[in-house]
């Protein structure tokens, strides 16, 4: 063959590997170059020019859920924009065209928060302008105030600072905190007594427990680590890991719930323990933050709110507190322990007796109460 022939297939050969892997004579890959051009086509847009302001939502302005949200823009100076896009908590809701300024947005489905309203004007030539107003949307249920009845009362070890609460078999199922002083119990209700115990590791602060489908979730903490066990012999299965504060937890049946001491409610998948959605819990003044100890009862989310005496009764759908249950009182002053956050913490709900147990943290007593609604 002669030396030209073998040089035009040399030539072939490299053209067709450079195709084929997408890489320029110079090293640089075809998504590369792209980007470049891109890049270029974006440099060769002339700067944003200010074409309208948001005269309504008021920056950090308050709505409640089912609000109808006039958007109401105006030109700033003689330029009409070619079109407006709208965003409402990051989604296009609508765009606007031919000089309408003014849309509408429905809250009815929105979460609870503090909420984006962006706007992106157009004109021909130009970089976009950039526009975002944040809205607060609150409950728009006022939340019934409701009281109690003490049906029974019960021994409680006041050498627990209960950070849980379930019920189950005719027993109660408690985990108790502080560094050196966790632990998860089995108690016998109508005595107190402690059937079984399992003591944490010394560096972990016990919370919240939830028992799902033959299993006991312990929450720890700070140290973003929990365990789970066998429900019966608390036999330890397994670890979890979470990227938060872990401070109460329960079950709807078939997701976990969990709480950080925020106004947050985390969903998570049981067996890998993985955060499938989360919610703000407000009601329609403020966030209500400090959510403790969990309990899913007929369809709610009761939380206990660490450092009162209080119950917040939480729809899981949108997180708007339906009502507060007031547990003022129901320790005797001369029962009550010495340091200020030995409070009220830990709900047991027995499903099946429809009984509902309360207690706090070193408290003498387990309460069942019936809430006057």
């Amino acid at each position: 063959m002669r030396t030209g022939n073998i040089r035009t297939i040399l030539t072939f050969v490299t053209i067709l590997l450079v195709a084929i892997t997408g890489v320029s004579c110079n090293g640089k890959s075809s998504r590369d170059i792209s980007a470049r051009s891109v890049s270029r086509v974006e440099n060769s847009l002339s700067p944003a020019i200010e074409l309208v302001r948001i005269d309504h939502p008021a920056d950090n302005s308050r709505f409640y859920s089912n609000d109808l949200i006039e958007v109401r823009l105006s030109l700033t100076g003689d330029s009409i924009p070619d079109s407006v896009r709208v965003y409402f908590d990051g989604l296009l809701h609508t765009t606007l065209s031919g000089g309408s300024l003014t849309c509408e947005l429905n809250t009815a489905e929105t979460r609870l928060g503090r909420i984006p309203v962006k706007i992106m004007a157009y004109s021909n030539g130009s970089r976009p302008q950039v526009l975002t107003h944040f809205i607060n949307l609150y409950s728009d249920i006022t939340p019934a105030i409701s009281g109690y009845k003490v049906l029974n009362s019960y021994p409680h070890d006041k050498g627990a600072y209960t950070q849980g609460l379930v019920y189950h078999d005719g027993y109660f199922i408690e985990s108790t905190g502080q560094e050196g002083r966790s632990s998860l119990r089995r108690v016998e209700i109508a005595t107190g007594e402690v059937m079984l115990k399992h003591d944490l590791e010394t560096k972990f602060f016990g919370e919240g427990i939830v028992l799902f489908k033959g299993r006991i979730f312990q929450l720890t903490w700070t140290t973003m680590v929990g365990f789970v066990y066998d429900a019966e012999s608390f036999t330890l299965i397994s670890r979890i890991h979470y990227d938060t504060q872990g401070w109460g937890i329960t079950t709807d049946g078939e997701r976990l719930i969990m709480s950080d001491g925020t106004n947050k409610l985390y969903f998570l998948e049981p067996d890998y323990f993985t955060v499938l959605s989360s919610l703000e819990v407000y009601d329609n003044r403020e966030a209500v933050w400090q959510l403790n100890e969990l309990e899913y009862i007929n369809g709610e989310i009761w939380a206990n709110i660490y450092m009162t005496d209080r119950i917040a009764r939480i729809d899981p759908s949108s997180g708007k507190v339906q009502g507060y249950i007031d547990l003022r009182g129901l320790l005797s002053e001369n029962e009550k322990p010495g340091n200020s956050d030995e409070v009220l913490n830990g709900i047991a709900w027995d499903e099946e007796g429809a009984r509902l147990f309360v207690t706090g943290k070193h408290w003498p007593r387990v309460f069942q109460i019936e809430v006057s609604r």
